[in-house]
């Protein structure tokens, strides 16, 4: 009778601190691997971002926004087909389930940054904020990559 008291006690206390966990407890990782910012073309004030975000957390996480000082606007993009043509589409948010992973592609659901404060090139660092719902937040550096670098880095024998 004890032990399920105190495992009732425990279960309490355990989502108490879930419900409470501050931005330092969101367990969301961002795989290094596969995680860059394009180059921009000199001219242009756009690029997008790539990446895997996983959730190691027990619960869905929502990412609403992306912010950074390199760029006012970005915004999740996703392409779809319509009619023949590959379109992109803007989402509000995106859903990650406990224990997945969001993968951000070319192709796929991607980041679209605007209003590029300068041109971005290879070598370069981009610090990004990525918002989550409860106003949790996970800051990340991304390495800027041209398209010709990614191009190598993936041709294997």
């Amino acid at each position: 009778m004890i032990n399920k008291y105190l495992s009732l006690v425990f279960v309490i206390i355990t989502s108490f601190n879930i419900a409470g966990a501050s931005a330092n407890d969101l367990n969301i990782k961002v795989k290094q691997e596969n995680a860059y910012v394009r180059a921009s073309i000199p001219g242009t004030e756009i690029t997008s971002a790539y990446m895997t975000i996983v959730n190691n957390s027990e619960k869905t996480v929502t990412l609403t926004k992306v912010s950074s000082k390199i760029s006012p606007q970005i915004e999740i993009h996703q392409n779809i087909m319509t009619n023949d043509m590959m379109r992109m589409q803007k989402l509000e948010s995106v859903k990650i389930n406990s224990n997945e992973s969001l993968v951000l592609e070319p192709s796929g659901l991607h980041l679209m940054l605007f209003k590029l404060t300068h041109v971005l090139k290879p070598g370069e660092v981009v610090e990004l904020t990525l918002h989550f719902t409860d106003e949790q937040k996970k800051v990340i550096q991304l390495p800027v990559q041209s398209l010709k670098q990614k191009q190598q880095h993936h041709h294997h024998h």
